[in-house]
């Protein structure tokens, strides 16, 4: 018979059709994900703004040791990871913090 109607896609031979895909509707999928999206990039601004702070701490603590005649290696970040989507607000280099 398959040969006459060839078979459906879906279809396994002596289990009939195969599993039924989730009927839960795309729209509510991408409500979900930009929510969870909108959900880290906040929680990546806030730890931009944390790092921010903490740096320039540092910075403050460095030039106080400075001034106390003690020397204090100089800070190395690594280079940023900068993607197309990301936006530097500052012009000192951040660490990857994945």
């Amino acid at each position: 018979m398959d040969e006459v109607l060839g078979t459906r896609s879906g279809y396994i031979p002596g289990l009939s059709y195969g599993p039924k895909p989730n009927k839960k509707s795309s729209s509510a999928d991408r409500i979900d994900l930009e929510k969870r999206l909108k959900n880290k990039e906040d929680e990546l601004n806030a730890c931009k703004s944390n790092f921010e702070v903490l740096q320039t701490q540092m910075d403050a603590m460095r030039s106080a040791l400075l001034a106390a005649g003690i020397q204090v290696p100089p800070l190395q970040f690594p280079a940023p990871n900068n993607t197309p989507n990301s936006s530097s607000s500052g012009s000192q280099p951040t660490q990857n913090l994945d």
